[in-house]
């Protein structure tokens, strides 16, 4: 049987207080991505979805469990060994203005974790940040433009773009559609899934939006005060959960609202 690409065991992560014990945001998290598939992790604010994805991404530290990317406990992985997973995992933030340097040019920024890396020249750098850009739907002028030039929209095209340029097999998407307008974020969502279908990228897509990730989502995960409460494939979850908590997060989607994005989708795609 083929190992997946993320397999996640019994995580804790705790944060300290300058009063009082600590804090547990994730008690006992257990999930699985297999290659080239979507994860949705979805729940409340304050459920650890954004906790969980920062593991992943060794910006917390773990008090327990394993993490284990394409077979590799990365659970204490130090710098240099995040620097060589950085060609691996990526992160698309919710925010992508404050993600990226208001006084760097697209392409520069784009280019900056391909520099210095064995083989790639300046051209080679230059050809890859325009080959990201074609396939997130901009144009290869969007290069030498400023992040204030340009929508919210095509800022969370260029996050994307940034996340692709190193050719990673992992993204996590930390709310990544919900700054966006519904008509956005549509575009977006297939935008995710095109370049799964085209690049065979898996993603761990948090999201407090059960009805975003119902049509975009492979597999789901519900989290609910940092434990899993329900998790399986997103149709037979969706359909007939079976955690209480899973029931009010479904009953709590806008029904005109899960229509129009529905529809939006697939007259976009």
């Amino acid at each position: 049987m083929t190992e997946p690409l993320l397999k996640i065991e019994n995580l804790t992560v705790r944060y300290p207080r300058r009063r009082g014990g600590p804090v547990t945001a994730l008690d006992g998290v257990s999930l699985t991505a297999g290659h080239g598939r979507t994860v949705g992790l979805v729940g409340e604010s304050g459920s650890g979805k954004s906790t969980l994805g920062k593991a992943i991404l060794g910006l917390v530290p773990v008090s327990g469990g394993t993490i284990t990317f394409d077979g590799r406990d990365i659970t204490g992985a130090g710098r240099r060994e995040r620097r060589e997973l950085s060609g691996q995992i990526q992160v698309v933030f919710q925010d992508p203005y404050g993600s990226l340097n208001p006084v760097r040019p697209i392409g520069r920024a784009l280019g900056e974790p391909l520099r210095g890396r064995r083989g790639l020249g300046a051209r080679a750098v230059r050809g890859r940040v325009l080959e990201a850009l074609e396939r997130v739907g901009l144009p290869a002028a969007a290069a030498d433009r400023y992040p204030s030039e340009f929508s919210g929209g095509q800022r969370q095209r260029i996050a994307i773009a940034r996340a692709l340029v190193v050719r990673p097999r992992l993204i996590v998407c930390d709310e990544p559609v919900s700054a966006l307008d519904l008509s956005l974020q549509a575009q977006i969502l297939n935008l995710f899934n095109e370049l799964k279908a085209d690049l065979g990228v898996a993603y761990l897509f948090i999201s407090h939006d059960l009805g975003v990730v119902r049509y975009l989502a492979d597999d789901l995960v519900v989290l609910y005060r940092g434990s899993v409460v329900e998790s399986g494939a997103t149709a037979s979850v969706y359909e007939d959960p079976g955690a209480g908590y899973t029931r009010r997060l479904i009953a709590a989607i806008p029904r005109a609202t899960t229509r129009e994005k529905a529809a939006q989708c697939n007259s976009e795609s």
